[in-house]
């Protein structure tokens, strides 16, 4: 492990410093910025928030949206890898750019991105260019968060839910972490819940509490409350990047890179402000407890950490790593006994607080059992497809368990050995927290296309080729899985004669489409950066005389 190539910096051959004028990279992302806003724009026209909010529940997906309109579909596909190809040149202008600083033609922003071979190298960033271009990044960043905000959520129905449950309490004066739905049948939006009306909140009470806002203030029709969401979540990605470009210390960049390769995003844009999801919010409080304990604000970062695992379950898996590196920071263990203490205390008084404001702890802390319940829902991930083609080779009972069970121990100790060389100071909380949401992505038995925004900060913080790569790939395969799963499904393979394949199954779609889509939404992310590396070290390597 300590020898990761999570710690190699990004960089460029050095033909390519050559000092030129500040509007050069800026007239470039100015151009990249309205490629990418026209794109954006295209998808609101194509999927307007509002008047398909209005046509009623159930929400509608991507591949109903275009039935009518299938000549779209490619031009979907090809908006999505042009999004990306636009961000990959935003990343290697701010990360190849050295451009002169008006009086010191000496001083030059750097590094650069992204061979994967390159020697280390020192960043040296001088304030005026990397002011005014973190500046026009973040821009227009919130430039495209808030046009996003007028898309509909065409990847699931999770905004129009988060919704319907703050209704529960706000409307009916229920506990959404207790009741579902379903309990209240005559609300006009209830057919929005599709499959999910009989399950009370899974989410964290934190996100819970900032549901209730817009609520509260009168938007508790569903459009109001939609986008009343959607500015929240706004609001955590600006304050997201923020931290990230302006507080946060960059370990392998410089914070121009990192704010672009966070705000500019396609992931982050297309599913935390395109589709509401509410990953944004344990995101920005998970930057903020890194930022306080950059700071040595320890008690602040075990705080803002805590409230992180409060808005969303995952942010959880950082609370033990950040205890380890918090406790092997002291050198007695008397030292970190009290320090101990003093986190579970910051925590549990925190837990309670949150949890407190739902009525009597010990009933809402029951609703931990519908956060468990969702989490062991399977599908389009690697253990769901390696399921899906051992039941037909091996009993099906035991194919229905094997990759999961085998999954999960693997991934308990890769994060028990994870903790060990944090505590022998081979990774930092950066570096572990993006292995650790990187892993469980890879392990686990539920995946979904949202996911991967997990990774996205972390990255940016530790920018390295294998996090750069690995993140960004992964972003866009799970993009493009969802053309497959729902559009080359429903319009091709569904009408073909499978039942001739004396499949064990008569559910071929997920059978089919899990093998012919699983192996590459994580085979590129995966194999993708070594084969370049490979790539790279034979173009390096030299050739016999």
């Amino acid at each position: 492990m300590a020898s990761s190539s999570l710690d190699k910096p990004l960089q460029v051959p050095s033909s390519r410093f050559k000092a030129r004028p500040l509007d050069l990279p800026l007239l470039k992302l100015t151009f990249i910025a309205l490629g990418m806003q026209i794109i954006y724009v295209t998808y609101i026209v194509a999927f307007p928030l509002i008047s398909n909010t209005q046509a009623g529940g159930p929400a509608a997906d991507l591949e109903i949206l275009m039935r009518d309109y299938r000549w779209f579909a490619p031009l979907y596909t090809l908006g999505i890898l042009l999004l990306y190809f636009l961000f990959w040149q935003a990343m290697k202008i701010v990360l190849a750019g050295r451009w002169q600083v008006e009086g010191n033609p000496e001083a030059h922003i750097s590094p650069p991105l992204p061979h994967l071979a390159s020697p280390a190298h020192t960043a040296i960033e001088p304030d005026r260019p990397d002011r005014m271009l973190k500046l026009f990044i973040l821009v227009f960043g919130l430039v495209f968060g808030f046009t996003l905000v007028w898309l509909y959520p065409i990847t699931a129905n999770d905004l129009f839910r988060y919704v319907i449950r703050g209704r529960v309490w706000a409307i009916y004066d229920e506990s959404p972490l207790i009741s579902p739905p379903s309990e209240f049948p005559d609300d006009p939006y209830l057919a929005f819940a599709g499959e999910f009306e009989e399950l009370a909140s899974g989410y964290g009470p934190l996100w819970e509490l900032l549901v209730q806002v817009p609520l509260r203030l009168g938007a508790t029709d569903m459009i109001p409350a939609v986008i009343g969401l959607k500015l929240i979540i706004l609001l955590c990605y600006l304050g997201c990047a923020i931290l990230i470009g302006w507080f946060a210390i960059p370990e392998k960049s410089s914070s121009l890179a990192a704010l672009t390769f966070f705000a500019w995003n396609p992931l982050i844009l297309m599913q935390a402000l395109g589709n509401g999801h509410n990953d944004m919010v344990f995101l920005a409080l998970l930057v903020l407890g890194i930022v306080c304990w950059q700071r040595g604000l320890w008690w602040a970062a075990a705080f803002a950490l805590t409230l992180s695992a409060l808005a969303k379950a995952p942010a959880a898996m950082i609370l033990p790593l950040f205890a380890v590196i918090l406790l092997r920071e002291e050198t007695t263990w008397s030292q970190r006994l009290l320090k101990a203490l003093a986190m579970g205390l910051i925590g549990l008084i925190t837990v309670y607080l949150v949890y407190a404001a739902f009525g009597p702890v010990n009933e809402t802390m029951d609703g931990l059992s519908n956060t468990v319940s969702l989490s062991r829902r399977g599908g389009f991930s690697i253990a769901a497809g390696l399921r899906m083609v051992l039941r037909e080779i091996i009993p099906v009972e035991v194919a229905e368990t094997l990759p999961r069970t085998t999954g999960r121990y693997i991934f308990l100790i890769f994060y028990a050995g994870l903790l060990l060389q944090l505590w022998r100071h081979k990774f930092n909380l950066v570096t572990a927290g993006f292995l650790v949401f990187f892993s469980q992505l890879i392990l686990w038995r539920t995946f979904r296309i949202w996911y991967p925004t997990w990774l996205i900060p972390l990255a940016a913080i530790h920018l390295t080729p294998a996090t750069f790569w690995r993140t960004t790939l992964l972003g866009l395969t799970a993009e493009l899985s969802l053309i497959n799963y729902f559009v080359v499904w429903r319009w091709g393979l569904r009408d073909l004669p499978w039942e001739k394949l004396g499949l064990v199954t008569t559910n071929y779609y997920w059978t089919v489409m899990h093998v012919l889509t699983v192996p590459w939404v994580f085979g590129l992310p995966l194999f993708g950066p070594i084969i370049m590396n490979w790539v790279q070290q034979r173009k390096s390597s030299p050739k016999p005389s």
